[in-house]
């Protein structure tokens, strides 16, 4: 496998009338093979029929399911491993207290369960440990004012890390948690068209936003291309990795909108991050694909920013989890409703 340096160019977005320029990163290296290949069969944990969990989560020995079907009521559901028993649905949709509009990521923070309503331009946390004995009583909301993150993450009790702001020229934002103010913002996009609008860039630029639990580290997997970019959160400093099909984001524009073309493809569309591996949930499809968003490679990544394999799975799925030992995913196979597992190690 060969690894090489490039100091100068980046991402070329491209419109149908005109090209634009985004350089994302000046610091990327590029690949054309993981050094390892292999392959995975799932296994049925048990049936889930409520709707496609486009969110796994696990923590202990709980599984936490992001339900975002039609026609549902709540959101989220608990299984447990341990018992092998669902719990009751909850956090009803809706505009009401407690209540979340439209859920786009859900994880775990210390001691709380974190949900980003980016419709609502909020998130509410919910005490992990209420949420494993399903005893949920108060939720805890932080108003992001205007300021609608695609992506949002909980470091901690005083701050949140974000992603795909419309409004904002840099790549990653510090939220204060008690003002929902922004108080820092790094990763700047720079671009050579000055008349392209910055929510068209931030759009082009979307990304899986995965923080290394250790929480001195940020990795972005670009949702359209197959770029991912790793941040040091206490030097502010990135470098980005480019493979291993290589392709740019590409769209068209239509009266200030960002529109996808032809050529567009999707990357990124699910993952997890351990302290060992980032882990990729990955396409490579066309746009116009009807499954597009959904995947059966899993792409593994060390915190180097080494590519480490490639996984086959042998189903195509809309989302992944790894444990934190690095020894088991789980997912959901849409066509059986079964919510399954396999080792990966």
């Amino acid at each position: 496998m060969r690894v090489f340096l490039i100091t100068i160019i980046s991402l070329c977005l491209i419109s149908c009338k005109k090209s634009n320029q985004i350089i994302i990163s000046n610091n990327i290296k590029t690949f054309s093979q993981f050094p390892k290949e292999s392959k995975i069969a799932f296994k049925n944990l048990v049936e889930f029929k409520l709707g496609n969990p486009r969110q796994i989560k696990v923590i202990d020995s709980t599984l936490i399911l992001g339900n975002y079907a039609s026609g549902q009521e709540y959101y989220l559901h608990n299984y447990s491993l341990s018992t092998g028993k669902f719990s009751i649905p909850y956090i009803r949709k809706g505009r009401d207290k407690n209540e979340i509009i439209g859920l786009a990521t859900i994880g775990f923070s210390d001691n709380y369960l974190w949900l980003n309503d980016f419709t609502g331009k909020k998130m509410m946390l919910i005490d992990k440990d209420k949420v494993i004995k399903d005893s949920i009583i108060n939720l805890a909301k932080i108003s992001f004012n205007t300021n609608r993150n695609y992506r949002s993450i909980l470091i901690d009790n005083l701050q949140i890390i974000a992603t795909g702001n419309k409004k904002s020229k840099f790549k990653v934002q510090i939220i204060d948690l008690t003002t929902g103010n922004i108080n820092e913002e790094f990763g700047e996009l720079k671009f050579f068209s000055e008349g392209l609008p910055l929510d068209i860039i931030n759009q082009a630029t979307y990304s899986q936003t995965l923080i290394k639990p250790t929480k001195d580290k940020l990795v972005l997997a670009y949702t359209h291309t197959d770029i991912i970019e790793i941040f040091d959160l206490k030097t502010k400093k990135s470098i980005s990795l480019h493979g291993p099909e290589k392709f740019d984001s590409t769209f068209k524009i239509f009266r200030n909108v960002w529109f996808e073309n032809e050529k567009t493809r999707v990357a990124f569309i699910d993952g997890t991050a351990t302290n060992k591996y980032i882990y990729l949930l990955y396409s490579g499809k066309n746009f116009s694909n009807e499954n597009a968003y959904k995947g059966n490679y899993l792409f593994v990544y060390d915190w180097d920013m080494n590519p480490i394999k490639k996984v086959k799975l042998d189903i195509e799925v809309y989302q992944i989890c790894i444990t934190n030992d690095d020894k088991t995913i789980y997912s959901y196979d849409e066509n059986t409703k079964h919510i399954v597992y396999a080792d990966i190690n």
